[in-house]
């Protein structure tokens, strides 16, 4: 009888340590464990700033251009595209300042010096001649920039706020590319719809 119950009790302490040692090794193992690292969405490189301030100042820039274009320019394909350009960069404008508070970065309120010289030549042209300096500059030139400048954010960047401002914009700089090249019979390799995404190159020529 006696050793019925040494043997319970033997039991019972040995059910103990093992309920006390698993504790204890969960909790080490816990401690131990490398723990998963969380993505930082306010986190931001060099290209990520840089892409914030040149990106800002490009659409302000595009805007006052495709304000100007309703303005001046009587032909309907250069106001449709212009009213096309108009929405892009708006819509890019409501994203960056959503994203610039959490960069702590204040976004440019003005274009650049380079901006303000091409709107003062523009603003003296009128009629066919702003029509072709107006596609040329705001529809092939502004839009090979652009895609120079969104790629290299999208090669580059860290921040996935702006990661994906960048690669929704690359397809909407294609689509406005091709209707400026149609517009103009001006021909060039197309832009990636997205980084590291192939594209076929065509031979470059203008007219």
């Amino acid at each position: 009888m006696f050793r019925k119950y040494y043997i319970v009790a033997i039991s019972a302490i040995v059910g103990l340590c093992f309920a006390i040692g698993g504790s204890f090794f969960s909790q080490v193992n816990a401690q131990q464990s490398p723990r998963i690292p969380t993505v930082n969405t306010n986190q931001a490189n060099a290209v990520d700033l840089a892409f914030v301030n040149e990106a800002a100042q490009f659409g302000l820039a595009n805007i006052m251009l495709g304000e100007m274009a309703l303005q001046k320019s009587t032909n309907p394909s250069v106001q449709k595209f212009a009213q096309a350009e108009i929405a892009e960069q708006q819509n890019v404008k409501q994203q960056l300042t959503r994203i610039a508070p959490q960069l702590q970065v204040t976004l440019p309120t003005a274009p650049g010096p380079k901006y303000q010289a091409l709107m003062q030549r523009f603003s003296q042209l009128s009629g066919t001649q702003f029509d072709t300096a107006y596609l040329d500059e705001g529809g092939i030139n502004a839009h090979l920039e652009a895609a120079s400048l969104y790629q290299r954010e999208a090669a580059f960047g860290r921040n996935p706020s702006l990661l994906t401002v960048a690669n929704q914009g690359l397809p909407i700089i294609n689509q406005h590319f091709t209707i400026a090249s149609s517009l103009t019979s001006y021909r060039f390799a197309q832009v990636p719809r997205r980084y590291n995404e192939a594209s076929a190159p065509t031979a470059p020529s203008a007219q």
